[in-house]
């Protein structure tokens, strides 16, 4: 089903415009010219009885009443799409779609969810996009994605957002983590104070992560002045790092207990603790496949996956 032929053409408009805040870029967006765009728009002006949009210059801003409407436009849209996605889902998994949106790390401790499931159900297609926490909720709660996988503080699943219901997915601990290389140093290390083993080099991801900012809130509360040599937007390049020595970093334990190069270092007091919550839209349309990954999600033991994955 060609699903952009059954929602009106002014309304299309209307968001692109919100999105772009132009009428020129939107009209490029949609190919078609500006002037019809233009038309669509007041068109829909006249219809709804209140003006949408307030022209400044070349910019264009949503009024009060056209934010309003344009909410529950993108509302109708995302339950539109869901009811395609209805007709369109089988009876079966002999094929289907699961659409997946994760923070960085929590798709490194997944690996082996996804791959399980492509395992059991190899017609199943899978599409998983990289990004922000907020960006995660965003798209779950617009039907951009099926599910968020993200982390939340402690054990808590409040995302603040009554449209979504979060699940746990794993809980874990966070660690300070060194190479190996200083296993013989282990004893010396234990009888360290906080604030000594915080002096030493770190290598940290950067304030775009929420992992970041509960690490950054317990140097806080603890009145700690950590030494943070490197900051990075990658997991995969902070490990090396810290794999080569002469820096540490902080992980989720599970993480740190499926690399054979890597330690972990107690700390007093702990560091906090790290939860992979799963997101889902109350009221979405959830497809057989989509059912499905969940269902496995919640049965999987991420922590003896990881550890079994270390090996002796």
């Amino acid at each position: 089903m060609n699903r952009n032929t059954i929602f009106p053409r002014s309304l299309k408009y209307l968001l692109a415009v919100a999105e772009y805040s132009s009428f020129t870029r939107a009209a490029e967006s949609l190919f078609v010219s500006q002037p019809a765009l233009s038309q669509q728009i007041k068109q829909l002006e006249e219809q709804v009885g209140a003006q949408l949009l307030e022209r400044s210059g070349r910019n264009v801003h949503l009024t009060d009443a056209g934010d309003l409407y344009v909410r529950h436009v993108e509302r109708a849209l995302a339950e539109i799409n869901a009811a395609s996605a209805a007709l369109d889902d089988l009876s079966d998994l002999s094929r289907g779609h699961v659409s997946l949106a994760m923070t960085p790390i929590t798709d490194y401790l997944t690996a082996s969810l996804i791959q399980e499931f492509v395992s059991q159900h190899p017609n199943i297609s899978i599409d998983i996009k990289e990004m922000t926490q907020h960006e995660v909720e965003e798209a779950v709660l617009q039907d951009q994605v099926s599910v968020g996988v993200m982390f939340s503080n402690e054990t808590s699943l409040t995302t603040g957002r009554d449209e979504l219901e979060a699940m746990t997915l794993n809980a874990d601990a966070l660690v300070l983590a060194s190479s190996k290389n200083v296993a013989t140093e282990k004893t010396h290390l234990d009888q360290q104070s906080p604030s000594e083993l915080m002096k030493q080099p770190l290598a940290l991801l950067n304030n775009r992560f929420e992992m970041r900012r509960q690490i950054d809130a317990y140097f806080t509360a603890h009145s700690l002045d950590p030494r943070v040599t490197l900051e990075a937007n990658s997991l995969g390049f902070l490990i090396e790092m810290v794999k080569y020595g002469g820096l540490r970093t902080i992980l989720p334990e599970s993480i740190v207990a499926s690399m054979e190069d890597l330690i972990s270092i107690p700390v007093e007091p702990a560091l906090p603790a790290h939860t992979a919550t799963m997101i889902i839209r109350k009221a979405a349309y959830r497809s057989r496949a989509t059912d499905a990954f969940l269902r496995l999600a919640l049965l999987w033991d991420l922590p003896s996956v990881l550890g079994h994955r270390r090996g002796p």
